[in-house]
């Protein structure tokens, strides 16, 4: 049962292994969807940095090719024309562009804000969402986004346990030569990335696990947080989810956020971003007593 005796759950029990984290610190942040959503309402509340210098990335070897990249700069040639705009397979669609010359130009500026921000920040989140990839067979390149090419041009596979671990450990090392000392944390999205095939999106699920387990016992400064178990094991309620019944609702959002601030953030973050959310829905109108408990 929980504390008032009412529901019975079970409760994800976590304690944060490293001091707490300064409030209106500086983040930097890549990944999922899941890692956005955090990241931006951390930023709503006061914090300052920066998240995914390409755009949206679900997979450990996109995420891990990313930050690979931080110092080599795109070229014109990275990009390629379809159906109008200029796209790069490393990039999300949010850097499509017009030109060839504009997408490069403004994955270099992403990529050089991304940087300058690492080498500050106070800590890093890094959120996997799934080890299914899809190779783009003309090019023979893993891609970050298929942006709509005709799916005949790739073949999905999943990556090993192997493989999911050596892109973790290496992004975790890419960003320690950045910043030495800043806490890395992992979580992996909760939300089901493979609906079509649940037992594909199970195993996904459970090498990204079982990799980011090994990564955290072998990298100094490096520790995992369950936004994952809190939702499939915890909370584990369909009127979680949205009408998708793929992503966390707004509540379950909430939920993982409160706790994810009461874990690793010294009080005054959560304060600052209760706060935050008041000025938001006193912005919409919505009135206190009808807030979502």
């Amino acid at each position: 049962m929980n504390s008032s005796g009412s529901i019975p759950y079970t409760p994800v029990n976590y304690i944060f292994p490293f001091p707490k984290i300064r409030a209106q610190g500086t983040l930097a942040a890549i990944g999922s969807c899941f890692a956005q959503d955090i990241a931006m309402t951390l930023l709503d509340s006061g914090m300052r940095g920066m998240i995914n210098p390409n755009g949206i990335l679900y997979n450990p070897y996109s995420i891990n090719d990313a930050l690979q990249r931080l110092e080599c700069g795109y070229t014109e040639s990275d990009f390629f024309e379809l159906n109008g705009l200029w796209h790069s397979w490393r990039h999300h669609g949010a850097f499509s562009a017009t030109s060839a010359a504009e997408g490069a130009a403004n994955a270099n500026e992403s990529a050089k804000r991304f940087r300058r921000v690492l080498k500050k920040a106070d800590f890093f989140l890094m959120t996997v969402s799934t080890a299914v990839v899809y190779k783009h067979m003309p090019e023979r390149l893993v891609v970050a986004n298929c942006h709509k090419a005709p799916g005949s041009e790739f073949e999905q596979s999943v990556l090993s346990y192997d493989t999911c671990r050596a892109a973790m450990r290496n992004a975790c090392e890419i960003i320690r030569s950045y910043n030495s000392k800043c806490p890395i944390i992992i979580t992996l999205s909760p939300v089901r990335h493979n609906p079509g095939d649940l037992t594909t999106n199970s195993l996904s699920k459970a090498r990204l696990r079982a990799a980011a387990a090994d990564v955290c016992a072998k990298v100094d400064g490096c520790a995992y947080f369950p936004a994952f178990e809190i939702l499939n094991d915890e909370l584990r309620d369909y009127r979680f989810y949205a009408e998708d019944m793929l992503h966390p609702s707004e509540l379950a959002r909430k939920i993982i956020l409160e706790r994810f601030l009461d874990a690793c953030f010294i009080p005054r973050a959560k304060a600052d971003y209760e706060a935050a959310e008041l000025r938001r829905r006193q912005s919409r109108h919505i009135p206190i007593a009808k807030q979502e408990e």
